[in-house]
């Protein structure tokens, strides 16, 4: 494939500082520029090159490894033609040990960037990438919900699942996005046959209690209650007697459907979308005094009613949920920024540092300095 390969080499090195080096299929450079590198290997490891090339063609975005094990990072993008892997473009040799954060995310940035020139170029299929990322998202999923599964109690874990899920999929439902719905819905399977692994009978009762909460769901946007539940009692007998899962998820693709179609042929708006609107809320003004009263007008919720639907749907009260998700907006700045813990403490919305220290011990059994330096 015929590109101008000097020119992205300059443009991407003038962009973000880093060399890249241009190798074949076997993850040999080709292009003649090709010094030692400072690191352990010296920057001979064509069977790595290749790898992390494939790494990247695999899941869909940049991966950053070793290039060898003094600490040295590495990171490829593939390029293709006809699918089939033809070289890679490489930067190799950065040493990452005792750099600031900064330095960090910059190298972050420029791998993120790195594929998206090769994409822009015509070097790799979008096509081929998307199909990577939306497998990486399956096996994420997947996953987590095998982690999941390591709770006690399997019906909390996929009450949990679902849950999670729940606002997006409803709002996917009620805008008329069956697509976006039925993905969703895939989703909640995949966590949902991940807990359940082989055993059958478990797997039909995670099934049942899926639809179970989707019924709940259609009852609250109107649908009658009567037909909903005699459909599922007719169903219930059929379900006793399958024991195959070609036929169970015939069965559950059936209940699934009928059941969106429950939802999204009824005007009211079931309680899980107008929390998902106070929660949005909440994100959006975590820096912010937040009240309770305040966020359940926001939802056009009564304070007693919103209190109720927060504790029976978040599993929490609401000053629980607010400082979990304070604590969760610190973790993400400590983890991606290098503001100091008292800039965190304030865009988090805590009074000052040591309540913020304090919230923060009590959720994750550390300091928020202790979480940053052992996180990086």
């Amino acid at each position: 494939m015929a590109f101008d390969f000097e020119a992205l080499r300059n443009r991407y090195a003038a962009d973000y500082g880093f060399t890249v080096r241009l190798t074949d299929a076997c993850g040999a450079p080709v292009d003649g520029k090709s010094a030692a590198l400072a690191c352990d290997c010296r920057g001979m490891s064509d069977d790595r090159r290749r790898e992390c090339a494939e790494q990247t063609r695999y899941w869909g975005e940049t991966v950053i490894q070793l290039c060898c094990d003094s600490g040295f990072a590495m990171w490829a993008v593939p390029v293709t033609e006809n699918n089939r892997l033809t070289g890679s473009l490489v930067v190799q040799g950065v040493e990452l040990e005792g750099r600031p954060p900064e330095f960090h995310e910059r190298v972050q940035n420029a791998a993120d960037a790195l594929l998206r020139l090769a994409l822009d170029a015509n070097l790799i299929h979008r096509a081929e990438i998307e199909l990577a990322r939306q497998r990486a998202l399956r096996e994420r999923d997947r996953f987590l919900a095998i982690e999941a599964a390591k709770k006690d109690v399997a019906s909390d874990d996929i009450r949990t699942l679902y849950l999670s899920e729940e606002p997006e999929l409803l709002s996917a439902i009620k805008q008329g996005e069956t697509g976006s719905a039925r993905s969703i819905l895939n989703r909640i399977l995949a966590g949902i046959y991940g807990l359940a692994g082989d055993r059958m009978e478990l797997l039909k009762s995670s099934v049942l209690e899926l639809v179970v909460m989707m019924s709940r769901a259609a009852v609250e946007a109107g649908a009658d209650p009567a037909a909903v539940l005699g459909r599922n009692y007719r169903s219930l007998a059929e379900l006793s007697v399958i024991d195959d899962e070609e036929d169970l998820a015939d069965w559950v693709r059936r209940m699934l459907e009928t059941l969106i179609d429950s939802i999204r042929t009824h005007q009211h708006y079931p309680h899980s979308l107008l929390l998902m609107k106070a929660v949005k809320y909440m994100q959006a003004n975590l820096h912010q005094h937040l009240r309770r009263d305040d966020v359940a007008r926001v939802a056009g919720l009564s304070p007693s009613h919103f209190s109720k639907i927060v504790t029976e749907r978040m599993g929490r009260s609401f000053s629980l949920l607010l400082t979990q998700m304070r604590v969760n907006r610190a973790k993400e700045l400590l983890l991606h920024t290098g503001k100091s813990l008292s800039e965190v403490a304030a865009e988090c919305g805590f009074f000052d540092q040591s309540h913020f220290s304090k919230n923060f011990r009590s959720h994750t059994s550390l300091s928020p300095g202790e979480f940053r330096r052992r996180s990086r």
